[in-house]
């Protein structure tokens, strides 16, 4: 039996499932089910090195014991609003999913899927009925009884999401209730990305009742119930003290929100917080290593930082000659340094070094990503683009106008005039840019696994269209081969770099940094930021 893997392994568990676990991981039989449980096998192997001493999902270890204290966690790019189902950005729902709100499943310490309101799952032979026995005796914050009722109205109201890329999870057709503890996910066609689509926000149950007020009063079935949120500064989270698990480590969770990471870094050292988590002091990061007091770790992420370039609104950004000159005119080395003093990995290609598709050794992809200028310039030459000028807009995160003032001048030293417009993030970003597709360039830090499949999305921000791409990554789902996968992503990404349908920059270590602070998780990989087994000490 195989199990459905991510793209990368977390090291860190927040909070064990239940005693089940070592015998509820989804079961399926032939072959069939020996390729469908495993997403990327082998991905793992460039962290396995790195762990951290935590409880794990089903450990028999029992949970140290909750405290009356508050915790308090610096984050920099706030939620712009609390309804992931039409807000945007990744803030709204690394806040509330973990800790809020949770789904069927979750990913666990070894980058499998295991159970989390469902208790056990199998797939037919076909690949198009997921059958979910549902965990008992849970209910929301509100005390709505969790059941198949529930899973069929939450994942049924996806397609009417308008954020978060709803489309992820269009191969659901319906969902059966076979009893109040079975809900059968019926599919149009297989989908190999299926489980680990619902680990993802994509998966959180939600009230029916509580859809109005998603904006305003979050409801899930979390460690944590929500308390209050004042926008940009800090978000408030109380135990929830009926909750099915273990319960969380500290009676109340406190995120603050900090627009400039030395701001935050100082706010650490003064003891208003207890950890830095996601921390872009980059700058600072030595210094905090040669602190006693401190502990710094830097885990992995899927996060790849993409400058898009909007074919739809310039068209000479529709030519693949001016694509491929705005890449080599750009510095990369130079931009990372900028943005993150150095800690991260240069990319040539979009996916992050724990994706099975990711090859730092490909040479197609180093020439076609290569710093050169003279090549820029013949190439903005043989199209007709001397004189180029573009519109590039900047969220206003440190490390992204960090990166624009590197991209500006490498630009203009290739004769392409950039005019940098600077937006608020994630709220004016989000609409206009993200939304509105009213822009040439933007840079932003795509956190969300899997980011590669928006390149099949023509609804997506940067409007990129490519029919073999697109059927490149319908081949990827489709499968249930492990190697047939992970070659057809290999195709799409190849046909995605010669076509330079994006500049894709660096990948960006997950900087934790804390002070007596025991549980945090070293590794972020796309959902939310668990913090309900998280303990400290003064």
């Amino acid at each position: 039996m195989s199990i459905l893997k991510l793209s990368h392994r977390p090291e860190y568990s927040p909070r064990p499932v239940g005693s089940s676990v070592g015998h509820s991981r989804a079961r399926r039989s032939g072959s069939v089910a020996r390729g469908v449980r495993r997403l990327v096998a082998g991905a793992i192997a460039v962290i396995a090195a790195v762990s951290l001493t935590a409880c794990s999902a089903g450990s028999q270890t029992a949970a140290p014991a909750a405290t009356n204290s508050t915790l308090h966690i610096g984050l920099s790019a706030a939620p712009s609003g609390l309804d992931f189902t039409t807000t945007g950005g990744a803030a709204v729902f690394q806040a509330l999913v973990g800790n809020v709100y949770e789904g069927l499943v979750r990913l666990d310490d070894q980058g499998e899927i295991q159970p989390l309101l469902a208790t056990d799952w199998t797939i037919s032979d076909d690949g198009l009925r997921y059958s979910f026995q549902l965990r008992e005796g849970v209910t929301f914050h509100d005390g709505t009884p969790f059941d198949a009722n529930v899973v069929k109205a939450s994942l049924e109201r996806v397609p009417q999401w308008t954020a978060n890329t709803p489309k992820n999870l269009a191969a659901i057709d319906h969902v059966e209730v076979v009893s109040p503890t079975q809900a059968d996910v019926v599919l149009k066609t297989p989908d190999s990305e299926l489980l680990f689509w619902l680990s993802t926000v994509l998966g959180v149950m939600i009230a029916p009742d509580s859809v109005a007020d998603l904006a305003t009063h979050p409801n899930g079935t979390g460690p944590f119930r929500f308390s209050s949120y004042d926008p940009g500064t800090r978000m408030v989270m109380n135990r929830n003290d009926d909750y099915w698990g273990d319960k969380a480590q500290s009676a109340e969770l406190d995120l603050y929100y900090y627009a400039d990471a030395s701001s935050a870094a100082n706010a650490l050292r003064s003891g208003q917080l207890n950890a830095l988590y996601a921390a872009e002091a980059f700058d600072q990061i030595d210094q905090f290593k040669g602190d006693s007091a401190y502990t710094v770790s830097e885990g992995s992420t899927p996060t790849v930082t993409v400058l898009s370039m909007n074919q739809k609104r310039n068209p000479q950004l529709a030519d693949v000659r001016v694509r491929r000159a705005i890449t080599h005119a750009i510095d990369k080395d130079a931009v990372l340094a900028a943005a993150t003093s150095g800690h991260g990995t240069v990319l040539n290609g979009p996916s992050a070094p724990g994706d099975a598709w990711y090859d730092a050794d490909d040479q197609a992809a180093q020439e076609a990503g290569a710093y050169d200028p003279d090549q820029a310039r013949q190439l903005l030459a043989e199209a007709g683009a001397e004189g180029l000028t573009l519109t590039f807009t900047v969220p206003n995160r440190p490390y992204a106008l960090a990166t624009a003032q590197v991209i500006q001048s490498d630009l203009q030293a290739v004769g392409v005039t950039v005019n940098l417009e600077t937006q608020e993030f994630p709220a004016v970003w989000v609409q206009k840019t993200m939304g509105d597709q009213d822009f040439d360039l933007s840079v932003v830090a795509h956190v969300e696994a899997h980011n590669m499949f928006n390149f099949g999305n023509d609804q997506y921000y940067w409007s990129y269209s490519n029919a073999e791409v697109d059927q490149d990554l319908a081949d990827a789902v489709a499968t249930t081969d492990d190697q047939q996968k992970t070659d057809a992503m290999k195709a799409a990404q190849s046909k995605l770099i010669d076509d330079a349908a994006a500049v894709w920059l660096y990948n960006v270590p997950n900087v934790v940094i804390a002070k007596n602070t025991e549980g945090l998780p070293e590794n972020y990989y796309g959902a939310g930021y668990e913090f309900a087994q998280v303990s400290f000490h003064k």
